[in-house]
């Protein structure tokens, strides 16, 4: 029988086997002194993959006071199937880890088909469950419960049921998060089909920025171009214009290409519900005939 809500609990209170695990598996190495999280090893709960201010506060405490007992333990899930290791909890303690020079870590390994019964939805309710764990965590948000209602909703139509949940599962969502009543759960389900989960907002940190332009400096297509820093969308039309020309000018080129990137969920929700991206390039392509140059424009991954 499957039982996440005791899983929780005996991870919780420290029951639940530890092992020693390899930090830097859940991490793409970019240079000797930076790692990026690598995304296909991870369960995103939260709707955004991590909170880089909260992690470099902490780095820097743990750097100053030498002090690492306030660490948790990891959660981890094992896949049978693909026999792979994914982080489900402690986004945030791994990569504090990474960055304090701390390459082992104990974690408690949870079974995707044994423990799980091969639901990723009950994989995204032990993550809320354990963010539930005390008042030093960040509070489980209503969106974090959205999205593990809507992977239950894409399982149960992959399995030839109705995508709507039973009146049981939405009073045992509402009992599990107090926050979140059934009027919302409703609404969640009346304005939206299966499958339409959102991704959590990837971050980036100001090293994976510099790789993303060292990476076009380096490509052949681009060796005639002046590469921008990576910018935040909101820029478009401030800064990031005038870096064109001064970039252009500083490095004779009479090409640019501008970087840009999502740092706040709205600016996610501008370039998917938008045509925020036509008028970038609409505009850019105005400048370009104005002013005889060639101006490109690349967006990073949001999700």
């Amino acid at each position: 029988m499957i039982n996440v809500n005791e899983i929780a609990r005996q991870i919780k209170c420290g029951e639940y086997p530890r092992e020693e695990v390899d930090v830097t598996q859940f991490f793409h190495k970019l240079n000797d002194n930076e790692y990026a999280p690598n995304r296909d090893k991870r369960i995103q709960v939260r709707d955004i993959d991590r909170d880089i201010d909260f992690i470099d506060r902490v780095v820097n405490k743990i750097q100053v006071s030498g002090d690492t007992s306030g660490l948790e333990d990891l959660t981890c899930v094992y896949f049978p199937d693909e026999n792979d290791t994914k982080l489900l909890n402690g986004n945030h303690t791994a990569e504090i880890e990474i960055k304090s020079d701390i390459f082992k870590s104990n974690a408690c390994i949870v079974n995707f088909d044994t423990q799980l019964g091969g639901k990723m939805s009950n994989a995204i309710r032990l993550g809320n469950l354990l963010n539930k764990q005390d008042v030093e965590k960040v509070a489980v948000k209503s969106s974090d419960v959205k999205k593990e209602l809507l992977q239950l909703m894409e399982e149960r139509e992959q399995d030839g049921l109705d995508p709507k949940p039973t009146d049981d599962i939405l009073d045992e969502f509402a009992e599990t998060y107090p926050h979140v009543n059934r009027q919302t759960l409703g609404q969640w389900i009346s304005h939206t089909s299966s499958g339409g989960r959102a991704k959590p907002m990837r971050t980036y940190t100001n090293g994976e920025l510099a790789n993303q332009r060292i990476n076009f400096e380096n490509l052949e297509d681009y060796k005639e171009y002046a590469i921008l820093e990576a910018r935040t969308l909101n820029s478009w039309n401030q800064t990031a214009v005038a870096m064109i020309f001064n970039e252009c000018e500083q490095q004779n080129k009479r090409s640019a290409l501008a970087i840009f990137y999502c740092s706040t969920i709205e600016q996610v929700r501008q370039l998917k519900e938008t045509d925020i991206k036509d008028k970038i390039k609409e505009h850019y392509a105005k400048l370009s005939e104005y002013y005889g140059l060639t101006i490109k424009t690349v967006f990073l991954r949001y999700e």
